[in-house]
């Protein structure tokens, strides 16, 4: 029985087989850029810096940065340095106000963990210290705990020199409605708070930009 003929390629098929075959051809599609880039994405530390330096980056944190254009979030601060806040931890002070209100971003975060549990392995970024923190102290923010505007503003108060202090604080007040007088009575009802003279005077220094004489 004589072969059937073969059937001429119809221009829908020709066009199929084009594509493909300028796929295969052609230079690789470009790797998709999420909200978070590290040198792994874009080819080296090297390349990161680069693109750092002309403005196709915004560095958030370390080796991690967001493509220019990409509004720079709590949610991105966050996620920023989600790893180094393991579970059970709360991002306090200088950090969690960054994470909060974009205020400069401190050069290690301090991670606060409760007493009876294991202190945070050593990592570059990060400084662990044990302090006790209530629940409703906090807020989760893109899956980390951090500390509450009041509650961060304590923790900067007392943790920071007078200079930086106050000017985390008035990113705090002005981007985290920070209520001073609401964390000047927080302060005094807390017990056993260290170093409470000196939170004190960094919170009056502070009230009093408010109620100039």
């Amino acid at each position: 029985m004589p072969a059937a003929p073969a059937l001429a390629p119809t221009p829908a098929r020709a066009d199929g087989a084009a594509a493909a075959l300028a796929r295969l051809l052609g230079p690789p599609a470009p790797a998709e850029v999420g909200p978070l880039v590290t040198p792994a994405d874009v080819g080296g530390a090297a390349a990161f810096q680069d693109l750092v330096h002309r403005g196709a980056l915004v560095a958030l944190w370390g080796d991690v940065a967001a493509p220019a254009g990409v509004p720079v979030t709590a949610t991105l601060r966050a996620l920023a340095v989600r790893d180094l806040v393991p579970r059970g931890t709360v991002l306090a002070g200088a950090a969690a106000a960054w994470v909060l209100c974009g205020s400069p971003a401190p050069r290690v975060l301090d991670v606060v963990y409760p007493s009876g549990r294991h202190r945070p392995a050593p990592r570059s970024g990060r400084a662990p210290r044990q302090a006790s923190v209530l629940h409703d102290e906090t807020v989760l923010v893109a899956g980390v705990l951090v500390t509450a505007v009041v509650r961060t503003a304590l923790d900067v108060a007392t943790r920071l020199e007078t200079g930086p202090a106050l000017a985390v604080l008035r990113r705090l007040r002005s981007a985290c409605d920070l209520d001073v007088r609401a964390a000047a009575r927080s302060l005094e009802l807390r017990h056993r708070w260290p170093e409470r003279p000196r939170a004190r005077h960094v919170l009056s220094l502070l009230a009093a930009e408010d109620d100039p004489v």
